[in-house]
């Protein structure tokens, strides 16, 4: 609970930082909410007593809120996948960066800074761990597009490309259990890097900024004189 405390923190804070950037009349305030899938490359976590028995490809679900400002945003996300048995894995994290729009289209730069659980690493039905999750901090950049299309342009439909860097290491060793133990066990390394595509599907609300009260008043002056 400290940790997701602390990831809460961070993105809270790029949230602030988001919300001192000034950009001009034309500019918008917006929130986007997306859904995504992403298969990804994954060499976090390694089989060190069996290394032929890797398995580096696998798919997350998750979630983006994003806070957007003119050309910056700023929000947070959560996405990973169940273990049926074990090896589940989920990342919560802070996203900040620069997003310009050109045209349709607005492409993003966004870095990322987060922690990640490792659940029951090696578990399955005849196995357990010796620790049910490792949290491992990391860091990321994500670079993508986005459009918003349909009536009202609130359906949003995007992309990202990411990678992940985990700050940290830590050794999981796995057991048979009950009646199967034979007394041998597997190690696994955790910490490495992340991957990985995602396509996003989502809704966009903007508000269009109003225009400066020193704006108005030289309009209604310059009317007035007329």
């Amino acid at each position: 609970m400290k940790r997701l405390a602390h990831i809460a923190a961070v993105a809270i804070g790029f949230a602030g930082l988001s919300s001192v950037a000034r950009a001009d009349g034309a500019a918008s305030f917006g929130v986007s909410l997306d859904g995504y899938f992403a298969p990804v490359w994954d060499d976090s976590v390694t089989n060190t007593t069996n290394v032929d028995e890797q398995r580096r490809s696998r798919g997350l679900l998750g979630l983006a809120a994003l806070a957007n400002v003119g050309p910056y945003a700023a929000g947070a996300i959560v996405d990973g996948f169940p273990g049926m048995f074990g090896n589940g894995r989920m990342s919560v994290g802070g996203v900040a960066g620069w997003q310009p729009r050109l045209g349709a289209i607005r492409w993003q730069v966004l870095g990322e800074i987060g922690a990640e659980r490792f659940s029951d690493v090696g578990g399955t039905f005849f196995t357990s761990p010796n620790t049910n999750e490792t949290w491992l901090d990391y860091v990321g950049l994500r670079l993508g597009s986005s459009e918003t299309i349909g009536r009202g342009e609130h359906f949003e439909l995007g992309t990202w490309i990411f990678m992940r860097r985990d700050l940290g290491q830590a050794t999981v060793t796995s057991h048979p259990s009950g009646f199967f133990d034979d007394g041998s066990s597997t190690t696994y390394h955790l910490g490495g890097y992340t991957l990985g595509a995602a396509f996003r599907v989502g809704m966009r609300f903007d508000r269009k900024r109003a225009s400066a009260p020193e704006s108005r008043e030289m309009a209604f002056d310059g009317r007035r004189n007329l």
